[in-house]
């Protein structure tokens, strides 16, 4: 085994005695999520079902949703959400993140006689910025459509 594989959140590792006793439910429990489809525990050698630590995670999530009295279908759909909604985040905090760092255009050896409005402007004034619509926007105001392919890299 890789030491590197201790890390790993989807690596099945525990048992379902074990997953039991991490999340304190009962084995009953972790064996109706996977006869319902919801999570499905890969299998050993044995055919004996072994949990990751991210499947713990989804299970001790459905055990709050059931508390909270959500029924199975609900649950399984929150968690779908919640797992979308934290996929929109990351994609959004990377496309800002290479908005702000990427590749500036290279300037011409004309461009000095085609300013625009803001060319001036110190140039972190100038980075472009994602607004609370998701538009894309030089901080000194507007853009059009093809400045903005061009800062996406379209």
């Amino acid at each position: 085994m890789n030491l590197h594989q201790l890390d790993d959140e989807h690596r099945p590792t525990y048992t379902t005695g074990q997953a039991a006793d991490i999340l304190g439910v009962e084995q009953p429990f972790l064996r109706s999520l996977d006869n319902a489809g919801v999570l499905s525990p890969e299998r050993s050698r044995g055919g004996h079902r072994r949990y990751s630590r991210h499947q713990l995670g989804q299970a001790g999530r459905l055990r709050e949703l059931f508390d909270e009295g959500h029924n199975l279908a609900a649950a399984r759909r929150i968690l779908w959400l919640e797992h979308e909604l934290a996929h929109a985040r990351r994609e959004a905090a990377e496309l800002r993140a290479r908005l702000l760092t990427g590749p500036q255009p290279s300037a011409g050896p004309a461009e000095h006689l085609r300013q625009q409005p803001g060319d001036n402007e110190p140039e972190h004034r100038r980075q472009p910025i994602v607004d609370q619509h998701g538009q894309l926007r030089l901080r000194n105001g507007e853009q059009s459509r093809e400045e903005q392919r061009q800062w996406l890299g379209q």
